[in-house]
């Protein structure tokens, strides 16, 4: 069973080092993140979410994106991103 990683409000400059360090603590296998509380998202969270689907890869294992609202499957688009794309740690 995956592990299942839910932020809450801004994923934002000042959200990175904590949603860093839960990506950090996940203890292996498959991992679920579920944005169903997420109110925004910035480029560097993006940028931690993509490290960690690379990392989860190279490891055998999957990340996968589920609930994203649609306030923040813009936010992703304008930075050429889909939830898709993101797990895949493009």
């Amino acid at each position: 069973m995956a592990d299942v990683l839910s932020p809450k409000g801004k994923l934002d400059l000042t959200a990175a080092s904590d949603l860093h360090a839960a990506f950090v603590a996940h203890p292996g296998g498959d991992m679920v993140l579920d944005l169903a509380e997420v109110s925004q998202i910035g480029a560097l969270c993006l940028q931690v979410c993509v490290s960690a689907a690379r990392t989860l890869h190279e490891q055998g294992h999957q990340l996968d994106i589920i609930n994203t609202p649609d306030s923040v499957l813009a936010q992703m688009g304008a930075m050429g991103l889909t939830p898709e794309t993101l797990a895949e740690g493009v």
